[in-house]
């Protein structure tokens, strides 16, 4: 299988830890790939333009071993959920299932949320739409402060919630350490002040294998576009062969 991602490994990746934990950690081919560069380059070798496999041109993208692309985050972990080698991440039908689902949209909407926030960013500051922060930052607040009521009472497992909530927890905290321009709402913001119980179980939670295999670990393989496109290409053959 071949997963196309961005390897910025300053924030955990939900798929990542997904695959891992479901024995596919070792069958997974991990290709770089960085859409917003496309417009660097003046023909398709130059770019990480994957959407001969993805219509959307956005990652995270799975091609399965017949070709078969999966987009999407949410499908791609049901996917490795539903072929699991190993543990499932998704709970069978019933109260703790609906929360770990709860738990995936939550976070899932918060990361793509946050990610709005830091494209916003990329323009000069006069031009920042401030009605999207201040829309934002009250439901982030709200959404993680559910997630703290959630750790005082505890879980008694890992689910595929918990894989989302280490992703879009992690991401908050990169953007603020990483991105020069500071959030006019929360210039310095701290996703830890007030929420010990949540504190803890992201300190515990990191140290599983599955988040430790990537997470502020390097991309080691190939991560130029020539990589990339070399990558689509077998993905496109692949397909082909299966008659798909």
């Amino acid at each position: 299988m071949k997963l196309f991602y961005s390897p910025f490994h300053t924030f955990v990746h939900k798929v990542l830890v997904t695959a891992h934990e479901c024995g596919h950690w070792e069958r997974l081919t991990r290709v770089a790939t960085f859409p917003f560069k496309n417009n660097q380059g003046e023909d398709c070798g130059d770019t990480y333009d994957i959407s001969a496999i993805n219509p959307l041109d956005k990652v995270p993208t799975l091609v399965t071993d017949t070709g078969q692309p999966v987009f999407g985050s949410q499908a791609i972990c049901e996917y490795l959920d539903a072929t699991s080698r190993a543990r499932r991440m998704y709970p069978a039908p019933g109260p703790k299932r609906w929360d770990a689902l709860s738990r995936l949209s939550l976070c899932d909407t918060i990361f793509e949320s946050t990610v709005q926030m830091v494209m916003e960013q990329w323009k000069p500051q006069d031009q920042w739409n401030m009605g999207l922060f201040t829309w934002l930052w009250p439901k982030f607040n709200a959404g993680l402060d559910s997630l703290e009521r959630g750790a005082e009472r505890g879980w008694d497992d890992f689910d595929v919630g918990h894989a989302s909530m280490l992703h879009a927890i992690s991401y908050l905290g990169f953007r603020a350490e990483f991105y020069e321009a500071k959030d006019p709402v929360y210039p310095h913001y701290n996703w830890r002040e007030g929420r010990p119980a949540l504190a803890a179980w992201f300190d515990t939670a990191i140290q599983r294998p599955s988040v430790a295999s990537h997470y502020n670990q390097p991309f080691t393989s190939d991560s130029s576009a020539e990589a990339c496109q070399a990558a689509v290409r077998e993905c496109i053959a692949l397909r082909a062969a299966h008659g798909q």
